[in-house]
C-alpha cells in the first residue's frame, strides 16, 4: 500500500510502531465514543493487537509533519453491501479539516481503482462526522443497529454511500 499526501497529510501505511500513539490518542473518550469497534478502555495492547490484524493491513495512519493524529480506511464488512469508509481523528486535531482532507483523498484513491459505491455510517449524535460526509456527497442509505463496544450498548447508526459517478461528477477538473 502506497502512502498518500494531501496538502497538509500523509496517509501512510500503519506500524508497528504507531502503537503507543494509537493507544494514547483512541483511549481519549471524547474519541473512542463516537466508534463502534474498539474496547473500552483502550489500552496498548489492543494498539498492538489491532496492528497485527488484516484490518490493520487496509488502513492509514493520518499523519501530520511526520506525528500520527489518526487513522483512516476502507474495509469489507459483514453487515454492507458496499465497502465501508471508517476512520477516527485525535481530540487535538478536531475542527482543522483535517478528516475531510483525509477523507477526500481516501475516497479519492478508492474510486480510482474502484467502482460501484461506498459506505459509511456514525452516531446521529456525531455531527462532525455527519458534516465531513455530507461534504464529501454521501447521502442517506437508511440506518442498522450495531454494538457499540465503548459504549457498552446497542446504537443505531445512521447510514449513508457514495457513488463512483456521483464522486466523479462534484470532483471533475
Amino acid at each position: 500500500m502506497r502512502s498518500i499526501e494531501t496538502e497538509r497529510l500523509v496517509l501512510r501505511p500503519l506500524q508497528p510502531g504507531d502503537a503507543a500513539d494509537i493507544a494514547r490518542l483512541i483511549a481519549d473518550w471524547q474519541v473512542i465514543r463516537w466508534l463502534i469497534a474498539p474496547p473500552w478502555p483502550y489500552r496498548l495492547a489492543d494498539a498492538r493487537e489491532y496492528l497485527a490484524s488484516d484490518a490493520a493491513a487496509e488502513t492509514r495512519a493520518i499523519t501530520l509533519g511526520g506525528d500520527l493524529i489518526g487513522a483512516i480506511g476502507v474495509h469489507e464488512t459483514d453487515w454492507g453491501q458496499w465497502p465501508e469508509l471508517g476512520y477516527w481523528l485525535g481530540r487535538a486535531w478536531h475542527g482543522n479539516g483535517y478528516m475531510t482532507e483525509a477523507a477526500s483523498a481516501m475516497v479519492d484513491t478508492f474510486f480510482a481503482s474502484e467502482g460501484g459505491c461506498l459506505g459509511s455510517g456514525y452516531l446521529p449524535e456525531n455531527v462532525a462526522s455527519a458534516n465531513v460526509l455530507a461534504k464529501l456527497g454521501f447521502r442517506p442509505a437508511g440506518s442498522r443497529t450495531a454494538l457499540a463496544r465503548p459504549l457498552g450498548r446497542q446504537v443505531d447508526l445512521v447510514r449513508v454511500k457514495l457513488g463512483v459517478a456521483d464522486w466523479r461528477a462534484s470532483h471533475a477538473g
